[in-house]
């Protein structure tokens, strides 16, 4: 009789232990469900730099190059500094306009142009934000390097 109490003691113990890993398994299984699809919502994902790559069009122009081109210029001399446009217009032929963004999530971070205008076979004119871009970027390589503190100073 004590043997047979012992084996039923065992099956009843048995049975809901069971049915607690049966109910944490369908739990685990839904909550692994739900976090996967909060998972997929656009704000989520706009929040996560390294999903969206940065896509670069155009080409980017040297600050001192960009600098450089000035009224009275040949073409020859333009493409030897910032190249040739990646798109000619068949049409105008008086200007040749360089564009230059990186996006990022389908969102715009940076954006800059420049419009070479020209007579005949000479540059007449130079405008766009690339002009901008390029005299900051110059003085900021201008400036002096101010000298970094530490926490730690060596005495010799």
């Amino acid at each position: 009789m004590i043997k047979l109490f012992n084996a039923t003691s065992q099956k009843s113990q048995g049975k809901p232990s069971t049915r607690k890993a049966k109910n944490v398994k369908k739990v685990l299984i839904a909550a692994t469900m739900l976090a996967s699809l909060t998972a997929c919502t656009p704000k989520l994902v706009e929040k996560l730099p390294y999903y969206k790559l940065p896509v670069i069009q155009g080409v980017p122009l040297e600050p001192k190059s960009v600098l450089a081109i000035q009224a009275g210029m040949t073409r020859e001399q333009v493409q030897l500094y910032i190249g040739a446009p990646l798109l000619r217009p068949s049409f105008r032929d008086t200007q040749w306009d360089y564009n230059y963004e990186v996006l990022r999530g389908g969102k715009v971070k940076e954006s800059r142009n420049l419009t070479v205008y020209f007579q005949g076979n000479v540059v007449s004119r130079v405008e766009g934000s690339a002009l901008d871009y390029a005299r900051e970027q110059i003085a900021q390589q201008n400036q002096p390097q101010q000298e970094k503190k530490s926490w730690f100073k060596f005495n010799k």
